[in-house]
């Protein structure tokens, strides 16, 4: 068998054969736990830099145009970046707070946290809504008398 330096002996074919001890080889069951900020953790400087990125805005407002509770795989949001580039933006907008993903293993849903979002910032989830229609669309803005 040939011996190989760089995994301490073991070649590619050893990797996984029945020869491996099992508490090394790992489990099917066992899924990818993604870490999620808390209600309590989510900060609004992170939130607003997440929303920055009009990729990212898109995915909240696709979500925000579906029921509550909707989820989600990757491919239906339709991003137009590379496979990379999406599994960036979110996992920026899923360190923020703003989504909750789930791995299922052979794919990943995607949905908005809304009770959270709008538990510790109100109205947050509703300027993004109206904030982002056309200018022709938007309610006139009330004005505020300052004097």
């Amino acid at each position: 068998m040939p011996w190989d330096t760089m995994t301490g002996g073991r070649t590619r074919r050893d990797v996984g054969s029945p020869s491996m001890p099992q508490d090394r080889m790992p489990q099917r069951s066992e899924r990818r736990q993604l870490w999620h900020p808390t209600r309590e953790e989510l900060d609004l400087e992170r939130v607003l830099c997440a929303l920055t990125d009009a990729h990212r805005r898109s995915v909240i407002l696709a979500l925000l145009n579906e029921p509550e509770g909707a989820r989600h795989s990757y491919p239906w949001f339709e991003l137009p970046v590379s496979k990379a580039g999406r599994t960036h933006h979110f996992r920026v907008l899923r360190e923020a707070g703003l989504l909750r993903l789930d791995d299922l293993g052979n794919r990943v849903l995607v949905s908005l946290r809304r009770d959270d979002i709008e538990a510790r910032f109100p109205g947050l989830l509703t300027a993004i809504a109206v904030g982002s229609r056309p200018a022709g669309d938007r309610p006139a803005p009330a004005s505020a008398d300052l004097g």
